[in-house]
């Protein structure tokens, strides 16, 4: 549940920076994951990168990203994208679960379920992603 003051801090965030985001560390098998709030309010899908990636990493992609769909207006497309950093990344449309899963404080935040969500993924050493056959396990993330 989010609080009075965590809604504050989540909208002051949205103001000044254009979203808010939220990192959930992993806990034991299941990996972290870090997921934007406040595209939404612009008519754009939220943000979900799933994986135990160093803090400023998550959050340097998916500010980088979110940026990108703001000044755009428009969702970022689907497949791959490159944004200009070593690695393209990933993009898909999430399904609902998603939503119930994992991005459960964007609910909580605008009081209902209906926004959608893309997810980032990032490839491996070897160039696979998700759901690619031998994608490394570290990478090979649940795709809801």
């Amino acid at each position: 549940m989010i609080t009075p003051g965590r809604i504050r801090a989540v909208r002051q965030n949205i103001e000044s920076f254009g979203q808010h985001l939220f990192q959930v560390f992993g806990d034991g098998p299941d990996p972290g994951f870090t997921y934007t709030i406040g595209n939404t309010d612009r008519g754009l899908p939220e943000l979900l990168l799933i994986g135990d990636f160093p803090s400023h990493i998550a959050a340097g992609l998916l500010n980088e990203l979110g940026a990108k769909m703001r000044e755009d207006g428009k969702p970022l497309a689907t497949g791959l994208v490159d944004i200009g950093w070593s690695i393209q990344v990933k993009v898909r449309q999430a399904g609902p679960l998603a939503r119930s899963r994992y991005t459960i404080q964007v609910g909580e935040y605008l009081g209902h379920d209906r926004y959608s969500v893309l997810q980032v993924m990032v490839c491996d050493e070897n160039g696979r992603y998700p759901g690619d056959a031998g994608c490394a396990p570290r990478y090979d993330v649940d795709r809801p």
